[in-house]
């Protein structure tokens, strides 16, 4: 599985995991979270047609004890327990029973389905056997990885495709001591299932002898970074095929794994703040109105959650109404509901717009980009330090050049130092080729230049907007450089300061 040429989340999908009461996702990142795979040797048995006690009486029977006394004897059970499991073996028909004109006495012989019953359970003995199965390295306890199984991960692909790599905890492989017997009898019975079609026979796991062999593997997962929003505190969590794990969340906090990582640090060191005011200046971030719109921001975000559960109820009703009249009337709040919704969204948009500058969250980047490829209608500059195959695709490029074709003047700046030292796929050489090859084609109204020193990611579009963040533009997937980074950006819309920084960056196109 290749995370880096895979789609990117929409923005869409990034916004439904930005629910945290108290806190704010800053950062997303694809990762590997260590799972090993082992074979285990292990003392098994199949599974015996029936159960022990019925097995003796069987047996029993079969030496020629015929009464329901005499095996009660024979065996040493109490009467009422050979009873029962007699009964159990007439109304499965493996016994049936006799009674000889001479005697009152109740004889019992085993029919020919009890006869093939012992034999079936005669010849069941214990075996050694190896099993491959995986353990979990941050929850230490094995696991069933289903249909997942075939997305894991080896450690060269983690280095090759530049994903983060999550340590187990502790450091090191599973021992015998680490497996319970019943979790990997659990995973043993998922594997019988899976080959049932092959194999009718059912089998127990009696004891486990030693781990014979250990490889490491990865999962491939979205590590979700959230800041507090009046403190320090980070919390990680982990989207495994789209779905939030708690229990690597919680394993993950355990094992101090922020502190490992040093994810606070590298938030600390791209705080949207910070770079506004490098990039900006001090004065002008200190004079916009950023608490006015953060407060009105989460206020419409909390009244348009109630309101959409207020609209998921009403359409519940509906559905399960059959009066004609009250569906209508629940249908008119319905409605009522969905124009409240688009009202607090244009008081938002509209306060939005009359600021100098706002904060820009992770998931708004993609739909800017998108907006600046359609709507520019003069320039357009765009510096980001690299040029990936996940964002410049087939789609980007038809965009691109279609924007220059309007006649927009067009200027992107990448690269950190002369040339590109990591290992590229062959897909993201195609697509810095594609877009050197539009720039040689027009000439005249689009400048490509590696800058050499792109730590900075800027999008300008006219005199609309600005922006100044940690966010790659031309690679989703984000820079190599295997850190976690506040992604949020800061928004500019006024006129007068958009040309400043247009004018800065544009005099690094002539050097």
């Amino acid at each position: 599985m290749n995370l880096e040429e895979s789609a990117p989340l929409t923005p869409e999908e990034l916004r439904r995991y930005d629910n945290r009461t108290g806190f704010d996702l800053v950062c997303c990142k694809a990762v590997g979270l260590p799972v090993y795979k082992i074979t285990v040797q292990a003392l098994t048995q199949l599974r015996k047609p029936i159960p022990p006690i019925e097995e003796y009486v069987l047996k029993a029977i079969d030496i020629g004890l015929a009464s329901e006394q005499d095996i009660a004897g024979f065996l040493g059970l109490e009467q009422p327990i050979v009873r029962d499991a007699m009964i159990n073996l007439r109304i499965s028909e493996d016994i049936d029973l006799i009674a000889p004109d001479s005697s009152l006495m109740q004889v019992w012989q085993l029919t020919k389905k009890g006869k093939e019953t012992l034999r079936a359970a005669k010849i069941v003995v214990p075996e050694e056997r190896t099993f491959d199965i995986n353990f979990d390295g941050l929850l230490r306890h094995p696991r069933w990885y289903g249909y997942l199984e075939s997305s894991l991960l080896k450690p060269k692909d983690l280095r090759n495709q530049g994903i983060i790599e999550i340590e187990p905890s502790p450091n090191k492989p599973p021992e015998l001591s680490d497996l319970k017997l019943k979790d990997v009898d659990a995973i043993i019975h998922k594997i019988e299932e899976k080959i049932k079609a092959r194999s009718k026979q059912e089998r127990d796991l009696l004891a486990l002898k030693a781990i014979e062999r250990r490889q490491r593997f990865f999962q491939p997962a979205l590590a979700l970074i959230y800041k507090a929003k009046d403190s320090d505190d980070v919390q990680v969590a982990f989207a495994i095929d789209a779905v939030l794990s708690n229990e690597h969340e919680e394993a993950f906090a355990r094992t101090d794994g922020v502190r490992k990582l040093r994810i606070l640090e590298s938030l600390r060191e791209s705080t949207p703040r910070k770079l506004a005011e490098e990039v900006l200046g001090h004065d002008f971030v200190a004079q916009a109105p950023l608490q006015e719109v953060e407060a009105l921001k989460e206020e419409v975000s909390a009244a348009q959650a109630q309101l959409e559960e207020q609209i998921n109820t009403t359409r519940n009703s509906i559905e399960q109404t059959e009066d004609d009249e009250a569906k209508l009337i629940l249908e008119q709040q319905l409605q009522e509901a969905q124009q409240q919704i688009e009202g607090l969204k244009a008081k938002l948009d509209s306060r939005l717009a009359s600021v100098p500058m706002r904060w820009l969250e992770m998931y708004e980047h993609r739909p800017l980009l998108e907006q600046a490829l359609n709507d520019s209608q003069e320039r357009l500059m765009i510096i980001s330090p690299w040029i990936r195959a996940s964002s410049v695709n087939q789609q980007f490029l038809q965009q691109f050049e279609k924007l220059i074709k309007r006649g927009v003047q067009v200027f992107i700046g990448y690269g950190l130092g002369e040339k590109d030292n990591d290992k590229r796929y062959p897909s993201d050489i195609k697509a810095e080729e594609n877009i050197q090859k539009l720039a040689r084609q027009y000439k005249n109204s689009f400048v490509l230049k590696r800058l050499g020193d792109t730590h900075a990611k800027i999008l300008i579009s006219d005199t609309k907007f600005a922006v100044t963040t940690s966010f790659n533009w031309l690679s989703f997937r984000g820079d190599r450089d295997r850190t976690f980074r506040d992604e949020r950006g800061t928004l500019v819309s006024d006129p007068q300061k958009i040309d400043e920084l247009f004018d800065s960056y544009r005099s690094r196109f002539d050097q």
